[in-house]
């Protein structure tokens, strides 16, 4: 396994070079360096536990310079953000592009609960996500971090929504979107703690009738 021995000054510089770029909101295309750096803090973060996380360990296990974190994520704080965002970033993208050129009440609700429900069942994401957030609510700069990376979920709910409506989006479509956030987490701590004791499909197909009775009543000629 390479070693973290390599000099900052021989590797070139990538677009997106610090945090900015990376947080929050699950965004495609990660900076080679910075995904490698994330991988190797997930690899030990399975293996190992939150403890296993020091600058040393990730720089070691992604054979790159520790200083690599600083410049692409402020630091480590700013890098388990980052990864907290990642456990889940792959479900988001897809609903994205599920998402784009959708109009219809119905095929958004669709979507939407359909991915609220991807989340929801993957359980080792949230072994790990449960894993991490007690310590980055310890800190008040993680925390800062976090609430922005929620805010960004909540605001990308809203975006989808809204659609394409022009206007801002009535209160109700921000409460649908901190509940939609909200529902997956919950289910899984539940079922985590208690396997099959929760219909997740019949809690999300309530959700999607939900959605759909929500947009449908935003509809101009109701």
């Amino acid at each position: 396994m390479p070693t973290n021995s390599r000099k900052t000054s021989r590797k070139p510089r990538e677009s997106a070079g610090r945090s900015d770029a990376l947080l929050p909101g699950a965004q495609p295309g990660w900076p080679p360096t910075a995904q490698r750096l994330l991988d190797a803090a997930h690899r030990l973060l399975v293996r190992s536990g939150y403890n296993s996380l020091s600058v040393e360990a990730i720089g070691q296990e992604a054979g790159e310079n520790k200083a690599l974190i600083r410049y692409y994520f402020g630091s480590k704080n700013g890098l388990l953000v980052a990864l907290t965002d990642a456990l889940i970033s792959q479900t988001l993208s897809g609903a994205r592009q599920r998402l784009s050129g959708l109009s219809g009440a119905h095929d958004r609700a669709s979507v939407l609960a359909d991915t609220m429900e991807s989340i929801a069942a993957d359980a080792p994401s949230y072994r790990l996500l449960f894993d991490l957030l007690p310590r980055l609510l310890e800190n008040p700069s993680m925390t800062r971090q976090l609430a922005e990376l929620y805010r960004t979920y909540r605001e990308v709910n809203v975006r989808a929504l809204w659609g394409d409506r022009p206007g801002e989006p009535p209160q109700i479509v921000h409460d649908l979107a901190a509940m939609l956030v909200a529902l997956p987490d919950g289910l899984s701590v539940q079922t985590l703690a208690e396997p099959g004791c929760v219909d997740v499909r019949g809690t999300m197909d309530l959700m999607r009738g939900l959605i759909e009775s929500v947009l449908a009543s935003l509809e101009p000629s109701a």
